[in-house]
């Protein structure tokens, strides 16, 4: 099984996308192009997959991949600081505190993250990876071409969320 995400990894480019391969595979992942297998790699948005396909559960996959974008991801911040790159997205640039402005309008973020939700989980972060609301709705804040417009940063996220993933995964798969 693959499991993937798209992150754009501005610091990793910069520094050198040859380590960043490097790097990846220490970490048993694959990365490539937002275009697919054989589209090529362009600008700082990268395909970051589990490497391994066979002999784990598909727990044990998606977990690798998303521990491992965590890492790549936590990395990068190192490498914009380095590089004075003054990069922070507006997932991670987003207080805490302050209902987001969620672009895309009709997705699923829009509809089920309510300010009565955002103000009771919005300080939460996993016990995993210190995953945040925030994160997990970014491409819903970002974008305004989202359809659902969440992501689970680790399996912690499905709990400590529980009030927006579950009924977004409901309408979703009509359940």
């Amino acid at each position: 099984m693959r499991a993937s995400v798209h992150v754009d990894l501005p610091g990793w480019t910069r520094h050198s996308i040859d380590k960043l391969k490097a790097r990846c595979e220490e970490l048993h992942l694959q990365p490539r192009g937002t275009r697919g297998e054989s589209g090529g790699q362009t600008g700082h948005t990268y395909d970051i997959s589990n490497k391994h396909r066979l002999g784990y559960s598909e727990v044990e996959l998606v977990q690798k991949m998303i521990d491992g974008v965590n890492t790549l991801w936590r990395e990068d911040k190192e490498f914009q600081k380095k590089y004075n790159m003054g990069g922070s997205s507006s997932s991670s640039s987003q207080s805490s505190g302050d209902f987001p402005n969620i672009q895309s309008k009709h997705s699923l973020v829009a509809k089920h993250v309510t300010k009565d939700k955002w103000d009771k989980l919005c300080n939460i972060k996993t016990k995993t990876s210190g995953f945040t609301l925030a994160k997990a709705i970014a491409c819903a804040v970002q974008f305004d071409n989202q359809h659902c417009g969440i992501y689970a940063g680790d399996w912690d996220s499905y709990k400590d969320f529980a009030p927006v993933f579950d009924p977004i995964i409901q309408e979703y798969h009509g359940i």
